[in-house]
């Protein structure tokens, strides 16, 4: 057995083929050949990307610099600029069955969200030479911090709803922490199909159940565990945020880019791979409950106005995000306004808390999102 990467460095993935080569097996030509199993197609066609900009700050300086080469102090001006944002990322996958990619077996999505923070600083200072001669040099200095808050993963495989629950445990300064991840029906979580557990690296574990497809299973937990684990998530997001958000950005612009939630499920969720006999009966059966989706987490921070640049793009309204909705409140009567709630002590992400809407006065009830811990704020219509 063996798992075969194609694609390009210019992709934000690559296609992955399950091979199996039995001993002495070769082609029509006497060369070794192996039987593709199945495929995953991981190369970033149907993945999605939305930010949102919290805050902003620009600050100028005049003053002295010390000068470690000369060992005295030089004259400069300064420029600092910060950014603040929150965004969401869904990687996808689809799963076939054939080398072709023309026979799907499966589908798979994980929506994370997380913070931005962006800072640059340039700073222009003069310097006298031994002759007397002002020169100029430019120093610059950036840093940047993205930091993935929560994550919701979405499996369906032979037309089955899977739930995959995801833990990480030990890791220290000399070795990675354990990645775990289960898989189960989505009707019944108490009872695994599979189980993973691996090092986020090249290494990892696979425990199969009664009634698992092997292929899909081999194919889903590569994926999920070797190729779109917390790590490399976090660094594709990373690339995102770089690639979609600049310095200078007015606090309220957000953009989405890609392919939406809907979307996705629409064009891949119907497919002819049959319902395991095992299964039939509780898939057709199954009412999926109402998903209370993803909050974009609110940094708490004073917002500082910007000055309009030329060719600087306004605020725009919020899109849809995929996998990320503001929490809707029950009916009301009166036009819905967004407030902030701020999360109880001893509650947590999945909860459901009641509260009063200050704009119509109405009890709401809303499900605290992923990322979300006592004393932070997440936005709601209500």
């Amino acid at each position: 057995m063996l798992m075969d990467a194609v694609g390009s460095w210019l992709d934000d993935g690559y296609c992955y083929y399950l091979k199996h080569r039995t001993p002495g097996q070769v082609d029509a030509e006497g060369k070794p050949a192996s039987t593709v199993l199945g495929a995953v197609n991981i190369r970033g066609d149907w993945d999605a990307f939305s930010f949102k900009i919290c805050g902003a700050d620009r600050d100028m300086d005049f003053g002295p610099y010390y000068d470690f080469w000369d060992g005295d102090f030089d004259w400069g001006v300064s420029n600092e600029e910060r950014l603040w944002a929150v965004w969401t990322f869904s990687k996808r996958a689809v799963l076939y069955s054939d080398h072709e990619m023309t026979n799907q077996i499966g589908w798979l999505d994980i929506t994370g969200s997380g913070t931005w923070y962006e800072y640059e600083e340039e700073r222009v200072i003069h310097d006298t030479d031994d002759d007397g001669n002002d020169q100029v040099r430019y120093e610059r200095e950036r840093r940047t911090d993205c930091k993935t808050q929560g994550f919701r993963y979405k499996f369906n495989v032979f037309n089955t709803p899977m739930h995959i629950a995801y833990s990480k445990s030990g890791g220290g300064f000399w070795t990675n922490p354990t990645l775990s991840f289960k898989a189960s029906n989505a009707w019944d979580t108490s009872v695994p199909l599979f189980t993973v557990q691996g090092d986020g690296e090249r290494n990892c574990s696979i425990e199969t159940f009664p009634n698992a497809d092997p292929i899909s299973t081999l194919l889903a937990a590569y994926a999920i565990s070797c190729k779109l684990d917390p790590k490399d998530f976090g660094s594709a997001a990373h690339t995102h945020c770089e690639r979609h958000m600049r310095l200078g950005m007015w606090p309220g612009t957000s953009n989405f880019i890609g392919m939406t939630e809907q979307d996705f499920e629409q064009s891949f969720t119907k497919y002819p791979a049959p319902v395991p006999q095992v299964f039939a009966a509780a898939v057709a059966s199954y009412q999926p409950q109402a998903a209370a989706g993803m909050a974009m987490a609110q940094p708490a921070m004073m917002q500082q106005p910007m000055m309009a640049q030329p060719g600087m793009a306004m605020a725009q309204p919020m899109m849809a995000q995929p996998g990320m909705a503001v929490a809707q409140p029950m009916a009301v009567a009166a036009q819905p306004h967004p407030f902030l709630v701020a999360v109880p002590q001893g509650m947590g992400p999945g909860q459901q808390v009641l509260v009063q809407s200050p704009n119509t006065g109405a009890q709401v009830a809303v499900v605290i999102p992923q990322g979300m811990g006592s004393g932070m704020q997440f936005q709601v219509l209500g």
